[in-house]
């Protein structure tokens, strides 16, 4: 039997027999004969009636001889529990219908307007309204289930900013208890429209670093927030022993293997005595063997930062194709000595972007070195570049056995030591395809490859080709993704007066001397204008870096006082919030032409 037209079994609540008669007068009247009916006169016997059978739906007269008023119906959801109740009311009561709604009655009808259709139709919306409330219930039940589990902080924030519901995730993130949580905790920020980091304060003083993320969501009958917070305490720790790692490979392992390789050296070149051409040949060893692992320390510190998001990027105006033209010169006698054909297919016009050249050059040589490596006697490499609407693309292909499909996808993994014949050839570290498509993505581009086996291989580099204010402001807004609404750094629009083509190139040079550990990132713009982004360092500290530079380029460019202002000095957040208003807040002529 269908949901629609099963018996329904209707329990009606009232002591006025002529009410009684009127409303069962309508059910006889029904076309519709799914309905069956019980009458109780009062409170004591429809719970009796009820318990020898469980109504589907009450239909309740407030006023009885056992109960009066709105108690009556407090009284039945007692032992109705979560059936629908429909309250009877007379003209002069509407009112109270309204109110009988609001404390779960599904529904109300007024006593001498009642039809037979109204009532059917009341008493089968009120049925699927309670089926409705009942799923309801049920999900918000499950989800506080799955909230109160959840090892993050939950809390259900109402439209008044009271808490309506935390999990012990956000007792124990807030060291407080859930009593206690009425309203936003003092440290929550008021603005949650995106995710952001923020210290939260125990009331015991301890400072926790949290990420705090909000969304809307319907708890009950409410439009609330979920406000999710996060425990950032372990991820700290974790960014601290990185750090700690980096320093500690740069100075406590590159030292000492310098000394070892140095030494080495000195007594291979006889300096300290002479030396059997045996003893030369070990000696050689180790040293190869010192440059091999200083190199893998080099691959593992930008490694490191690169999936950390730390990585320094040193950006000027860049000329793709002399930059390919260049590195096929660079490995033209190598290739030679190997009998390997070396070539280059460019385009008529220019490509230029705004990138890192010294990193792109990196990607470059280390896709020809591969290639050398993989290519016969006899075969061809050719470096070529393709512009269009997507950037450039840029593509190092050699013939040979190329790549079995199958390794594909495991060339830009760490560590990866995948071969043209399937077994390591000129064994290196297995970090520099990986840090190729490190370096890529630093630029917004993508890197991958494609090989018809047994034929040829091809490394193919996608590259914008951004201007200057975008270069700088995708930088700017790394910088502040990297801040997480909590971290501060400073920005520092460089301009230098027309004429001083011939000084840019100190001014550069005084950046990386006098900045290069600070500095996050560095964008020239032709002889007058550079972005210096400074990690860690706001307020204060950036006006007196925006001095000191200023100052430092007066010295080394010979820039007269009467000039005017040379260095522009932001911080984030106290002076901008976002990319876009640093760029407007540049002075006149900073990343134009002269």
């Amino acid at each position: 039997m269908s949901e629609q037209n099963k018996n329904i079994k209707v329990l009606l609540i009232e002591d006025n027999p002529f009410d009684a008669k009127v409303v069962e007068d309508l059910f006889v009247s029904m076309k519709d004969s799914s309905f069956s009916r019980r009458m109780a006169g009062t409170l004591q016997e429809a719970q009796a009636a009820d318990a020898l059978e469980k109504a589907d739906v009450l239909l309740l007269d407030l006023n009885l001889p056992d109960s009066f008023g709105p108690e009556t119906l407090h009284k039945v959801q007692k032992f109705a529990k979560d059936r629908p109740i429909i309250v009877l009311t007379g003209f002069y009561e509407e009112h109270l219908g309204i109110n009988m709604i609001k404390k779960g009655a599904q529904d109300y009808l007024v006593k001498g307007k009642i039809n037979a259709n109204l009532l059917a139709y009341s008493i089968k919306y009120a049925i699927e309204r309670a089926r409705i409330d009942a799923k309801l219930q049920q999900r918000e039940a499950r989800l506080r289930e799955v909230l109160e589990k959840a090892p993050d902080g939950f809390l259900v924030i109402g439209p008044s900013g009271r808490v309506l519901f935390a999990n012990r995730g956000a007792e124990q993130l807030l060291g407080r208890s859930r009593a206690d949580l009425a309203g936003l905790p003092p440290d929550l920020p008021s603005d949650l429209e995106r995710t952001i980091e923020t210290e939260l304060t125990r009331p015991d003083g301890v400072k926790v670093p949290a990420e705090v993320r909000a969304a809307e969501l319907q708890w009950g009958e409410e439009n609330c927030r979920l406000v999710m917070l996060r425990d950032l305490t372990a991820v700290r720790l974790l960014e601290r022993n990185r750090d700690e790692f980096i320093s500690r490979i740069s100075h406590d392992l590159r030292a000492p293997l310098t000394i070892v390789r140095e030494a080495m050296g000195l007594v291979a070149d006889g300096t300290a005595g002479t030396v059997a051409d045996k003893q030369k040949e070990i000696l050689q060893m180790g040293i190869d063997s010192a440059d091999r692992l200083n190199r893998l320390i080099d691959a593992l510190l930008d490694i490191t930062k690169m999936e950390a998001g730390v990585m320094p990027m040193y950006v000027s105006e860049t000329d793709l194709g002399a930059m390919l033209a260049a590195c096929a010169a660079e490995h033209t006698y190598l290739a030679a000595d190997r009998g390997i054909e070396i070539s280059t297919r460019l385009p008529a016009g220019k490509a230029v972007a705004y990138c890192d050249a010294d990193k792109v050059r990196e990607v470059l040589a280390n896709l020809v070195f591969n290639a050398l490596k993989f290519t016969p006697r006899g075969g061809r490499i050719t470096l070529s570049l393709e512009t269009g609407t997507e950037g450039a693309r840029l593509c190092v292909e050699n013939t040979g056995q190329g790549i079995a499909p199958e390794d594909i996808h495991k060339l830009f993994h760490k560590f990866a030591q995948v071969s043209s014949s399937g077994q390591a050839k000129e064994r290196g570290t297995g970090l520099g395809l990986a840090i190729c498509r490190g370096i890529v993505e630093l630029h917004r581009g993508r890197i991958w490859a494609e090989s018809d086996y047994g034929r040829n291989c091809r490394f193919l580099v996608q590259l914008p080709l951004p201007g200057f204010s975008e270069a700088a402001g995708f930088l700017l807004r790394r910088e502040i993704d990297l801040a997480g609404g909590k971290g501060e750094f400073c920005a520092l629009g460089v301009t230098l007066p027309p004429g001083l083509a011939a000084a840019a190139s100190k001014v550069e040079a005084f950046i990386h001397s006098r900045l290069r550990a600070s500095s996050r990132a560095v964008v020239r713009r032709g002889d007058r204008s550079f972005l210096v982004i400074l990690s860690k360092c706001g307020g204060g500290e950036c006006a007196r870096a925006g001095t000191l530079l200023e100052e430092g380029i007066r010295q080394v460019a010979g820039v007269p006082p009467e000039s005017g202002r040379l260095a522009a000095a932001l911080s984030y957040p106290a002076d901008f919030s976002d990319e876009l208003e640093f760029l407007r807040r540049m002075p006149e002529g900073w990343g134009k032409d002269a």
